[in-house]
């Protein structure tokens, strides 16, 4: 029993007329009649009865279009449901980001939605270790992460950025202070839990000045450590994309060294098939592009 044979069934069983349900169908009224034989052959029974006064569905014929007619409804709403999915129009996308990308990668998921109204995006904010992980496990769709990003992902830059001081607004520090400076002053720094890479590049920026920081806390949220700060607990490193103009009571240092500098990029795996991806991708691509173009 095939799902074309029952499709036509149903058809036939709401026209009860060979020609009308032909047309409707495709089908030649003998193509339409086999199929209606081979089902009734599979059932055991006779599904209708042909009168002079048309065909009609037999007892069988109404029980068996009662269960019928639900299943070729679902069965054409699967199928559609999958062409949809195909085109990217339906879908799931799980993203990870850090704070480098706290504002691009909400800005590009709401014109993402605004195509595609009925995608499921999972956001989830995790470190470049984490997120790795999780596209090695098939848990995210497309990370955010510190490059290179090894030969296993496909990448694509997406921004540059920087370490940055931060001090206490009321700090001794002059505003272009060098981290030479700071080697006897106490630090905040971002968890080695909350970012590894972040934390492992501070160190080694610190290393380059002959120094290892003196961490007197370490905070997961880059907020806690700037309110830290402004209470005059120490100083702070933070990456400059977090931004320098909604938080009062600091002082924002830039590092000149290229050593500060890091880049974050766009990663997926390599088989990733997955329409609504690549979708994002193109979006992504779109928003780098204009933002390169001003």
């Amino acid at each position: 029993m095939e799902m074309r044979e029952i499709r036509s069934f149903v058809v036939l069983a709401e026209q009860l007329h060979f020609g009308r349900a032909s047309k409707l169908l495709h089908l030649s009224q003998p193509a339409l009649t086999k199929q209606i034989h081979r089902l009734e052959d599979e059932l055991g029974g006779l599904l209708f009865v042909r009168g002079r006064h048309g065909t009609k569905l037999t007892a069988l014929g109404a029980e068996f279009l009662r269960d019928a007619r639900p299943m070729v409804y679902d069965f054409d709403q699967l199928i559609e449901r999958g062409r949809r999915t195909a085109r990217g129009d339906l879908g799931r996308l799980r993203i990870g980001f850090g704070f480098h990308t706290f504002e691009l990668v909400p800005r590009i998921v709401v014109k993402l939605r605004e195509t595609t109204p009925g995608i499921d995006v999972t956001l989830r904010d995790l470190s470049t270790a984490e997120q790795i992980e999780a596209l090695r496990g098939g848990h995210l769709d497309l990370g955010f992460i510190r490059l290179p990003s090894g030969s296993e992902f496909e990448s694509m830059p997406v921004i540059q950025d920087r370490a940055m001081l931060v001090s206490a607004a009321t700090s001794y520090l002059s505003e272009g202070a060098p981290l030479a400076d700071c080697k006897n002053e106490p630090f905040i720094l971002i968890s080695r839990e909350r970012s590894p890479g972040f934390y492992a590049h501070v160190l080694r920026l610190c290393a380059k000045y002959g120094f290892h920081p003196r961490v007197v806390q370490e905070a997961s949220e880059i907020t806690t450590a700037l309110a830290l700060v402004r209470a005059g607990l120490g100083l702070a490193m933070i990456p400059e994309s977090f931004g320098t103009t909604h938080f009062s009571g600091v002082r924002f240092h830039r590092l000149p060294d290229k050593e500060a500098v890091w880049k974050v990029g766009a990663a997926w795996r390599k088989d990733d098939q997955n329409p609504l991806l690549h979708r994002f991708l193109n979006l992504l691509r779109a928003n780098l592009n204009g933002v390169a173009n001003r």
